[in-house]
């Protein structure tokens, strides 16, 4: 292995943590949170409780260099639905226990957390967040309904980007796949442009038409790969806003509280918002 390569293989298990405004870093103080071990590494689940006995629940996932609290709009629609929400900092991303773990490692949280927790009807994942879904969904996580916000179309589509991010050589790209997949036990689907398969899981699909870091073509990409989908483009938001944007909310909520599951199946509203 070269110099150059192993330097990148660190970088990309090192996630460059976007900070937390002071408002977020003192509600992060007030909520229940219980510390879950993966190996060598321990991350907070925050968990917002629901005692009602039909409560089911749901599972938010920040994306790369991301955070709990950045999701804290979207836990709020799921405790309106009536969800007991757990939210996890990413391997390696807790300030409390920062460390490196790379994109692939990071399933055994999600492992971990159907061991302790039960199944989890629903996913709401951003950005990286939805390929590591995709990945454990492979080794045995199970859902129910999925929501895919500003979400990659494929590993190669995510490790692009971040080659693109640092400024190195595009011939690494193979490299990459080929090392992943010689430490992790992913299957040949994952490697190719087609990983998203749920299994009779309804999935939504989100994406903000000014995305600069995830190209929106990478949600039609998801969306021809679940065709029975619902997959909507969001005008005049991006990468981090659609996280917050009152149209995210509201087709959530729609979607989760769906009397009919065959609701609106392979619809595309398409800049429509």
């Amino acid at each position: 292995m070269d110099t150059q390569f192993a330097s990148l293989i660190e970088r990309l298990a090192k996630p460059t943590l976007l900070p937390m405004r002071p408002g977020e870093s003192r509600q992060l103080a007030t909520l229940k949170a219980e510390v879950l071990t993966c190996g060598e590494y321990h991350s907070r689940v925050l968990i917002e409780d629901n005692h009602g006995p039909q409560a089911k629940s749901a599972l938010l996932l920040h994306g790369w260099g991301g955070h709990p609290m950045m999701m804290s709009d979207l836990q709020a629609v799921l405790q309106a639905q009536g969800y007991r929400v757990y939210t996890p900092f990413l391997l390696g991303h807790d300030p409390l226990a920062p460390a490196n773990c790379d994109l692939p490692g990071q399933c055994s949280l999600l492992l971990a957390m159907q061991t302790r927790y039960g199944p989890f009807d629903t996913v709401v994942a951003h950005s990286a967040g939805g390929l590591i879904t995709a990945m454990a969904h492979w080794l045995g996580f199970t859902l129910n309904h999925v929501a895919l916000l500003s979400v990659p179309a494929s590993l190669s589509s995510l490790l692009q980007h971040y080659l693109t991010l640092l400024k190195a050589d595009e011939q690494y790209l193979p490299l990459l796949g080929r090392y992943y997949q010689s430490r992790y036990p992913m299957p040949a689907d994952l490697q190719t442009a087609h990983p998203y398969t749920f299994h009779g899981a309804r999935a939504l699909i989100l994406h903000g038409t000014q995305d600069q870091r995830i190209n929106p073509a990478d949600a039609r990409q998801i969306h021809a790969q679940l065709p029975d989908s619902q997959l909507h483009i969001i005008d005049n938001t991006g990468h981090l806003g659609i996280l917050s944007h009152q149209r995210t909310q509201q087709v959530l909520a729609g979607f989760l509280g769906a009397k009919d599951a065959n609701h609106e199946k392979g619809n595309t509203h398409a800049g429509a918002y």
